[in-house]
């Protein structure tokens, strides 16, 4: 990252799943950037720490508790934001779980309600709040999804949260038709394999040790030529490209999908 990249500066920031991963990513990136940054999450203690992080190197955040498939807790963190930080420049939607490996042929209703209650129904009503706060305050903002590689092209046993990242693209792809008029632009960014929280249940579910899936199916794909770039993706990727996304360097993007995974994408 350009040391001396400040597009940010004065802008307020909202980001949800920041108390780890790629959202803790994302919001360092911002406030390095200039930006004052909300970190909402719902694990209290995973929030605190970032912004303990984030303000440590001298940054600008608060933590802010939010329960994305709660309608009434995302309004009450888009009220709160915005009496610390005033209106929201930029929202990014990155609060997301995965089911375990369970197939569509056997995972439970209640569990694929709980995937969509939280992967798409919570990003919905967040960037809806976040675009009305923008409309508002006369905010000619951007609004920045998280979906994956999967949402593109699942792979197995991947049923409920594959299809509830895509529905996350087309989610998108609206909202940026409707917000056009007010000049709001809204885009999406699809990771590929960023060892997170996220794999844990397939790691339970695989008998896998902590932090061992991805490794894992890192290798297999640059053993089997799915892998371009061969590594494992890593937060500061994905947020250097939301960054990007949300900058005045992409003023002439919206409603696109943009894949960061290595070129894992170009075989599935």
């Amino acid at each position: 990252m350009e040391e001396n990249l400040k597009r940010f500066v004065g802008q307020h920031v909202i980001v949800t799943g920041a108390g780890s991963g790629i959202g803790a990513g994302i919001a360092h990136r911002f406030t390095s950037e200039g930006a004052r940054v909300t970190v909402a999450d719902i694990n209290q203690e995973g929030g605190m720490n970032v912004v303990k992080e984030i303000t440590g190197k001298g940054g600008t955040a608060q933590y802010q508790t939010v329960d994305v498939s709660k309608e009434d807790s995302i309004l009450e963190l888009v009220k709160k934001a915005q009496e610390t930080f005033g209106a929201i420049d930029v929202a990014v939607s990155n609060a997301g779980i995965s089911e375990t490996q369970a197939s569509c042929l056997e995972i439970s209703g209640a569990e694929w309600d709980r995937i969509y209650g939280v992967n798409v129904r919570g990003s919905f009503m967040f960037c809806r709040a976040c675009a009305n706060n923008m409309m508002d305050n006369d905010v000619k903002g951007s609004i920045i999804t998280i979906s994956s590689t999967m949402g593109r092209t699942p792979k197995n046993m991947t049923g409920a949260y594959a299809s509830s990242k895509s529905a996350v693209i087309m989610f998108t792809k609206s909202l940026a038709k409707a917000l056009a008029p007010m000049g709001i632009r809204v885009n999406s960014v699809a990771p590929g394999m960023v060892a997170t929280n996220l794999y844990r249940p397939v790691e339970t579910e695989m008998m896998m040790e902590r932090d061992e899936f991805v490794p894992w199916i890192i290798e297999q794909c640059i053993t089997s030529g799915q892998l371009l770039i061969p590594r494992v993706g890593t937060p500061e990727d994905m947020a250097a490209t939301v960054a990007f996304l949300a900058s005045k360097d992409a003023a002439y993007i919206t409603a696109q999908c943009l894949s960061v995974d290595g070129g894992m994408d170009w075989s599935w």
